[in-house]
C-alpha cells in the first residue's frame, strides 16, 4: 500500500465540492481577499449542476416532493437570487445563455390562481418584476390540453452547464486552487482541520463541505440533516420546423425552448439511492405529464434524455449552516431549488463566517 503524502494547504478555506454551491462560496470567499482551495472528485462537472433545467423563478420554485415548509419565506429569499440574476453583467449572461420569458402555468382551481397572485403581491407589490393576467389560447398559438391558464412574464432561463463551467472559469482566473480528488474523512488535528482522501492529507484552517448527495458518505462529521440523492430526468425535443411556442408552460412539468434550440421536458423526482440510469418509465411518464398540457407534444422529434441525482433533504430546500465547534461549515440540500439559490450561497455563508 503506499505511503499516504501530507499535503500542508497554506489556505484559509478549502472547499469540498465544485458544484454551483461550491463555486460560489469559493468565488465569493475570494472576492473577500481570501485564499481558497476547491476539491471535487471529478473536473468533468456532469452532476445536478450541469444537467438541470436552469430555471430562475422565485414563484414556482423548483422541482421536489412536494414538503416545501415554507413557500412564502422561500419565495422572498428567491426574489433576491432572481433579482442578482437579473443584475449579472451582460457578459456574463451571454455566456450563461440567459433569456426572459413569459410563463403559462396550468391551475386546477381558482384558489391555485389566488394563491399564486397572492405569493406576487406579497413579494413584488409593485409589480416591478412580475404581473399575473388570466390567459386564453384565442389563437390557437399552442396546441393545449387544458383551459385554465395564469399567464405572468420574467421567468428567466439559463445553460446550468455553462454557468457551472463560467463560475469555475472566474475561479481560476481569480487565482484559485483546484484539485482533483475524494475527500473521505474529515479529522481534528489541533486548531487545525485535516481531511482525508485515499492517497492524500490535506490540513486547513477551515472547510466548506458542497459535496451534494455524497455529503453524507464523508467520515468524521456529524451532520444532523440527512442529505440523500434524488434523481431528476429530462427529455429534450428536437423543433426542426420552428413551431413551438415562445412561452414556458408549467403545470404537472416544465416545458419550454431554450436557447438551444431544444424543447426541454423538466423532471422527475425520483429517490433511487445512487443510480443515475436513464429509463423507460421516466420517458414515458415525462411525455404523459407534458401532453396534459400540449397535446400534441409527441409530434416533436425525441432528441435525448439526461439524468442526475440532485441533494435532497426532508425538507427540499437548500441550507448553510456551521456543523461543528471546528471551522466545518456545511452548504448544501439545494434539490430544484439548487441553480436559483447558487448565486446567495457565497454571500450567507460569510456572514455566518463572520458572526
Amino acid at each position: 500500500m503506499e505511503d499516504i503524502k501530507i499535503n500542508i494547504q497554506k489556505v484559509e478555506n478549502l472547499v469540498i465540492g465544485a458544484g454551483v454551491f461550491g463555486l460560489s462560496a469559493s468565488n465569493y470567499l475570494l472576492d473577500k481577499g481570501q485564499e481558497v482551495c476547491l476539491i471535487d472528485k471529478s473536473s468533468n462537472f456532469d452532476e445536478a449542476s450541469s444537467n438541470a433545467l436552469g430555471r430562475i423563478d422565485p414563484i414556482l420554485g423548483g422541482a421536489g416532493h412536494g414538503n416545501e415548509t415554507k413557500p412564502l419565506d422561500v419565495a422572498k429569499i428567491s426574489l433576491g437570487a432572481y433579482k442578482k440574476f437579473i443584475e449579472l453583467d451582460n457578459k456574463f449572461k451571454n455566456n450563461i445563455d440567459f433569456e426572459v420569458k413569459p410563463t403559462l402555468h396550468f391551475y386546477e382551481n381558482d384558489s391555485e390562481y389566488k394563491n399564486i397572485k397572492k405569493v406576487i403581491d406579497l413579494i413584488d407589490p409593485k409589480e416591478k418584476y412580475f404581473s399575473i393576467d388570466l390567459y386564453e389560447n384565442k389563437t390557437d398559438e399552442i396546441s393545449l390540453s387544458k383551459n385554465k391558464f395564469a399567464k405572468f412574464d420574467g421567468t428567466i432561463f439559463i445553460d446550468s452547464k455553462k454557468y457551472q463551467n463560467n463560475l469555475f472559469d472566474n475561479f481560476i482566473k481569480s487565482g484559485g486552487d483546484f484539485i482533483k480528488n475524494e475527500i473521505t474523512e474529515i479529522n481534528t488535528l489541533g486548531n487545525n482541520l485535516e481531511l482525508i482522501s485515499d492517497k492524500e492529507k490535506y490540513i486547513t484552517k477551515r472547510i466548506i463541505i458542497a459535496a451534494g448527495p455524497w455529503t453524507n458518505a464523508i467520515k468524521g462529521i456529524n451532520i444532523k440533516q440527512k442529505i440523500f440523492p434524488s434523481k431528476g430526468q429530462i427529455l429534450k425535443l428536437s423543433d426542426p420546423e420552428n413551431t413551438f411556442t415562445d412561452f414556458h408552460l408549467h403545470g404537472p412539468c416544465s416545458i419550454v425552448k431554450k436557447k438551444d434550440g431544444l424543447i426541454w421536458i423538466a423532471a422527475t423526482v425520483e429517490d433511487k439511492d445512487f443510480d443515475k440510469s436513464k429509463t423507460d418509465y421516466a420517458k414515458n411518464y415525462l411525455f404523459e405529464k407534458s401532453s396534459q398540457i400540449v397535446s400534441n407534444i409527441k409530434d416533436y422529434n425525441f432528441h435525448s434524455q439526461t439524468a442526475c441525482l440532485r441533494p435532497s433533504n426532508e425538507n427540499d430546500l437548500p441550507f448553510i449552516e456551521k456543523v461543528a465547534d471546528k471551522e466545518i461549515y456545511l452548504a448544501s440540500g439545494g434539490g430544484g431549488w439548487g441553480i436559483m439559490m447558487s448565486i446567495l450561497v457565497g454571500e450567507i455563508l460569510y456572514k455566518i463566517i463572520r458572526d
